[in-house]
């Protein structure tokens, strides 16, 4: 009985570290996310301070127009280097 409450601290504690080092991992590569992220939030904020007549609907189609550009690119780029 006391081997089974043993095994089950033991396993306990690895689960228990297990959860620090995810969530070290996750803090740790904070900075990056924001450094990432931070283009997008500016651009954001400057569209709708510039065009104050403007919607965040008006901006989300603004980034959909250019995604789909992107995209389109992407996959025009993709069919021309598939016959090769």
């Amino acid at each position: 009985m006391t081997e089974q409450k043993d095994n089950l601290e033991r396993i306990y504690q690895k689960l228990n570290e297990e959860e620090d080092t995810v969530l070290k991992r996750w803090y740790e590569s904070l900075i990056p996310k924001i450094i990432l992220l931070f283009p997008l939030i500016a651009f954001a904020l400057t569209f709708l301070k510039v065009n104050t007549d403007k919607s965040i609907f008006d901006l989300l189609i603004f980034i959909a127009l250019g995604v789909l550009l992107v995209m389109g690119g992407i996959l025009f780029n993709y069919f021309l280097s598939k016959g090769e």
